[in-house]
């Protein structure tokens, strides 16, 4: 008798509100960058709105920043968020639980995230959790410009399994969209910077509230 299928070839994770709380850190660097520009702190919940878009793009949607001031922002933020705000982070409880069910299941792994690719690699090998995940994919100095899709696209190819045999897990409108937009199936989670009108709104097949429920519908 065949062996039973598994629901899905690969799951790609979003990083930020999906795989880690990474607010403190990124507010840090951010609340440093605007103290150098002039601009007004951001507090949370207030802040929140920036998490899940590039923040270049949050940048000037929320703030009316010019593409010049967004990319010197962007500078200073960087040179902010390396000085060790990276690692002010908590992984979601539950999350290793899942990605050891995952490779038990011999299902790969991958990050999919806005987030520049050196700093998530250095965040996961630092935390112990890089042995996970078949692919970490993320934005890169020269293409900022890479969507949401794009990178959806390139985490499936990088697992060599096609876009319709993929779960994608995130906590946002743009996860959900992209991934209804490659033919993958969304998972919203309830635990991110996004809210369940949010996520239901933009397309998701189903919505998780721990790490748990994450699992159970994958499984």
């Amino acid at each position: 008798m065949p062996a039973k299928r598994n629901k899905f070839d690969a799951v790609l994770l979003d990083f930020d509100g999906t795989f880690a709380d990474s607010s403190e850190g990124i507010l840090a660097g951010f609340n440093a960058a605007m103290d150098a520009m002039g601009y007004p702190r951001e507090a949370m919940p207030a802040f929140r709105r920036f998490l899940g878009p590039p923040l270049e793009d949050s940048f000037r949607h929320f703030l009316g920043m010019s593409a010049q001031e967004a990319e010197r922002a962007m500078t200073l933020y960087r040179e902010q968020y390396t000085n060790g705000n990276y690692l002010r982070l908590h992984v979601f409880d539950g999350m290793e639980q899942l990605l050891l069910r995952l490779r038990e299941a011999d299902i790969p792994a991958a990050i999919a995230s806005a987030k520049m690719t050196v700093f998530l690699e250095r965040i996961l090998r630092e935390t112990g959790y890089r042995k996970y995940f078949k692919a970490v994919v993320g934005t890169e100095p020269k293409r900022l410009e890479r969507s949401k899709t794009d990178l959806l696209l390139a985490a499936a190819a990088a697992c060599g399994v096609p876009p319709a045999r993929c779960a994608m897990v995130g906590d946002r409108s743009f996860d959900m969209e992209a991934a209804k937009t490659t033919g993958m199936y969304a998972v919203g989670v309830l635990f991110g910077f996004g809210d369940e009108a949010e996520l239901r709104q933009a397309g998701a097949d189903e919505l998780a509230a721990d790490c748990a429920a994450i699992e159970a519908i994958l499984f």
